[in-house]
């Protein structure tokens, strides 16, 4: 099997955003880091691979992940337990990974994605990481705003409670949202924090969108 393609950017200070040429690819390699720092069942957790193969089809009545998640975003300490030897023996995919970043400087904050259409979703996570101007912004426009369904039905999809807050302002800065969850009620919070994004994204070096195929 050919060794997926990677491109790297650089999209501002701490951020870096790796651009793979398939969803499999970049799901695969993500997979493991991403749930041992977000995962409702895995968070701080060392897994195997098939642990988490298990748990995921029993819970979500299959193995989808690789076909469920297109977008991954980890701070830099997410890697170290994997560059530390915790998660030994390493997949090839997962060592790639950590080749790709050893030599950036420490802390940063890690986007993958596969599609453009995933790319603001991540960079918002990014901008509520590693900006405190924005993440102050953001807490105060959603402040006394009721998001408890929302956070109910990203706890149900397997997040974390650590990350829910940034992930229902990630989920209403993107185009789309949630599955199976009507977010039209979020409207005026929405227009607020979409503003905010703006704002801070203009400070970023994003990358021009990739054509799509015909």
């Amino acid at each position: 099997m050919p060794t997926p393609k990677v491109g790297k950017h650089t999209l501002g200070p701490g951020i870096v955003l790796l651009r793979f040429d398939t969803q499999y690819a970049l799901a695969s390699s993500f997979l493991r880091i991403q749930e041992h720092y977000e995962s409702s069942r895995f968070h701080k957790r060392v897994f195997s691979l098939e642990e988490y193969m298990d748990w995921y089809a029993a819970t979500f009545g299959g193995f989808t992940y690789y076909e469920d998640w297109s977008g991954f975003n980890v701070p830099s300490t997410a890697f170290e337990p994997f560059a530390a030897g915790r998660f030994d023996p390493l997949l090839k995919k997962e060592r790639r990974l950590l080749r790709l970043l050893e030599r950036e400087r420490r802390p940063f904050y890690a986007i993958g994605i596969a599609d453009d259409a995933d790319l603001t979703h991540e960079v918002a996570h990014a901008l509520f990481f590693t900006r405190p101007a924005y993440r102050r912004a953001v807490l105060a426009a959603m402040r006394g705003v009721d998001t408890s369904a929302l956070r109910r039905r990203l706890a149900d999809i397997g997040y974390h409670s650590s990350v829910l807050v940034d992930e229902v302002h990630a989920y209403l800065v993107a185009p789309g949202g949630v599955r199976g969850f009507q977010s039209r009620r979020f409207a005026p919070l929405r227009r607020r924090l979409r503003a905010i994004y703006r704002q801070h994204s203009a400070e970023l070096s994003l990358p021009a969108k990739k054509p799509r195929s015909a």
